[in-house]
Order: C-alpha cells, then sequence, then structure tokens
C-alpha cells in the first residue's frame, strides 16, 4: 500500500513543472535568439530582424522575466514585415511621425534541446518601433510599441 502514494507523486511530478502553454513553470531567465526570416521576398525592410527582436527583448523584460544565458530560448518567424506607404501615412496619420507596420510570423518557444515548447501565430498591424513619445510617463519604462503590446500578452499568457 505504501507503494500507491510514491507512483502517484512520480506520476504527477512532470505535470507540475509545466504550465497548460507548455512553457516551465520556475523560469526566471529566457534567452532571445535571433529572428528567423522563412521568407526573405516577404521581409524587404532591412532593419526587420533586429527590430522585431528588440520588441521581444523588451516584451520578455515586461512580462517580468530576466533577458540572458538559459536553457529556454525565444525568438521570432518573420513571415511577412512592411511599413504603409509614405503617401498612406501623410493622409491617415496626419503627419504624427507614428509609423504603421505590418508584421506576420510566429512566436516560438523552444527548450534546450531545441524542442518546441510554444508556437504562437502572430498577425499586427500597428504601431512597430520604439516611440518616445508616447506617454508622458518618465519615471518608468512602457511598452511603446503595439507589437510590443502584443508579445507582452502573448508571453503573459503562456504562464
Amino acid at each position: 500500500m505504501k507503494m500507491l502514494p510514491v507512483l502517484l507523486f512520480v506520476a504527477a511530478a512532470p505535470a507540475a513543472l509545466c504550465s497548460p502553454g507548455g512553457v516551465p513553470e520556475n523560469v526566471t531567465r529566457i534567452q532571445v535568439d535571433p529572428t528567423v526570416i522563412e521568407q526573405p521576398e516577404n521581409v524587404k525592410e532591412p532593419v526587420a530582424a533586429n527590430l522585431v527582436r528588440y520588441n521581444l527583448r523588451a516584451a520578455i523584460m515586461d512580462a517580468r522575466f530576466e533577458e540572458g544565458d538559459s536553457p529556454i530560448r525565444a525568438h521570432i518567424v518573420l513571415e511577412e514585415f512592411f511599413w504603409e506607404s509614405k503617401a498612406k501615412r501623410m493622409t491617415v496619420d496626419l503627419g504624427t511621425g507614428v509609423r504603421t507596420g505590418t508584421v506576420e510570423g510566429r512566436l516560438v518557444i523552444q527548450d534546450a534541446s531545441g524542442k518546441e515548447l510554444s508556437s504562437v501565430k502572430i498577425h499586427m498591424r500597428g504601431s512597430v518601433a520604439f516611440s518616445p513619445g508616447e506617454g508622458n510617463n518618465t519615471q518608468g519604462r512602457q511598452a511603446t510599441s503595439d507589437f510590443e503590446k502584443l508579445l507582452i500578452r502573448e508571453i503573459e499568457s503562456l504562464k
């Protein structure tokens, strides 16, 4: 009879280590790997890969993880990226300085062996670049692009 509780504990232990999203619990640090571009013909902006990686790094920290060397890795698989035309920016945004972009891809979380723990589809149209003029809060850093805000929501839903 004493074997039964031990077996139940061993069987339940793996489930206790992972959240429903597949990301291990008790993770405090995530390593952000370079952006992967699957279809270069759909990503014509030379800064796109670095820009989405910068947003992912900021979102990781805003979701209360440390960013750095870790067995848990995150990256964006960028499928499409483009900015709105200058003519549309001038008529729609009326010279506000906000640059609207479209991002399509996936947020991928992997373990140290490269096994995919989570893959979340991303489709976003809005601000992608850092805009220091948004908000008057000078005390703390706020998420300043629509893309970063989307990534924060997705990362927090994986906890």
